[in-house]
């Protein structure tokens, strides 16, 4: 009995090392990305700000008013419908047939996505799900930066738009107006079909003022060719977070009523090309960034030959960001 005790305690302090091992080193991996639900993050709103809500992030797809177009009135003049390629949404009832549907769709275009639980909910509950992903991937000359950028007080990590290649130019544009420290940078993406603009503004208190500048500087001034000495630094981007309906906004939101469970989720990443890339082997690698977008940072992706993008990112706090190594 006691060499049966002595190998259960053995057994068990095993397991928990082996456990602890894999459970630090999967917390690890998620810490390094905003992984969150929506109500953890004080500064960050799913959505159109409201008056209340003028200092904080705003992130922004049709995501839920896409699956309920009479949700989105108002709004669409505004906002593009996001691509079937990045988005898989659900509007049913619980029923085992209905949920293989729609993991049907879900794996087949984000592969390997972990399985979603659903808890304390009976046959024929009402669901509305809308999950949007994004994962960009940038073209060379980006890379991840040495150097932090300094964002409202917080050091976090940047991607650094070092002009390598002539090919560079023909998917990166970069303008600026150094006076009101306005900057602007376009990317082509998903092989021309979309592009990526990401701007800075210091002077710009809400995402409307700094998409109107955006959009003039890009229209009016003639882009800036970055010389081998200069380049840009960028607050890097990889979030993802989900957002739970709040309960107390049915009265106001009458399309959500009558649903069980309901949930928005965005995961949005801007990776430089893969690692290893010719941008290693240039000895100017190390440039410093000239240009630095440090003011509220606003972004978004439209497909080319759209005026409306079909995704709003406005940064006016870090906590979405990745923070600098120490």
């Amino acid at each position: 009995m006691r060499k049966l005790y002595i190998f259960f305690i053995a057994f068990w302090v095993s397991f928990m090392t082996i456990y602890s091992i894999y459970y630090y080193k999967v917390k690890n991996k998620l810490d390094q990305s905003v992984v969150a639900m929506a109500k953890d993050l004080p500064h960050t709103v799913f959505g159109f700000e409201a008056v209340n809500d003028s200092d904080k992030n705003m992130i922004f797809t049709e995501g839920l008013t896409q699956v309920i177009p009479s949700s989105s009135k108002g709004y669409d003049s505004l906002v593009s419908p996001v691509p079937d390629a990045d988005f898989v949404s659900f509007n049913g009832t619980y029923t085992k047939q209905h949920l293989e549907k729609f993991y049907e769709g879900l794996v087949t275009k984000f592969q390997n996505h972990p399985p979603l639980e659903f808890k304390n909910l009976k046959d024929s509950a009402k669901l509305l799900l809308s999950y949007f992903f994004e994962n960009v991937r940038l073209p060379d000359g980006f890379r991840v930066s040495a150097s932090p950028v300094d964002f409202h007080g917080k050091k976090v990590r940047a991607l650094q738009y070092h002009h390598q290649y002539t090919s560079d130019t023909g998917y990166v544009s970069f303008y600026k107006n150094d006076q009101d420290q306005e900057y602007v940078l376009k990317v082509k993406i998903n092989d021309g079909k979309e592009e990526l603009i990401m701007s800075s503004c210091q002077g710009c208190g809400s995402w409307q003022i700094a998409k109107a500048k955006s959009d003039s500087l890009i229209k009016s001034t003639p882009r800036y060719y970055i010389t081998n000495k200069e380049s840009v630094l960028v607050p890097e981007l990889d979030f993802n977070i989900a957002k739970d309906l709040d309960k107390n906004a049915i009265p106001t939101n009458p399309d959500y009523s009558g649903y069980s469970l309901t949930e928005e989720r965005i995961k949005f990443k801007i990776s430089p090309p893969k690692e290893g890339g010719p941008i290693e082997a240039n000895k100017a690698y190390n440039t410093p960034g000239n240009f630095v977008m440090k003011g509220n940072v606003l972004v978004y992706i439209r497909e080319v030959g759209k005026k409306t993008p079909y995704c709003l990112i406005y940064i006016k706090h870090p906590e979405i960001l990745k923070p600098a190594a120490k």
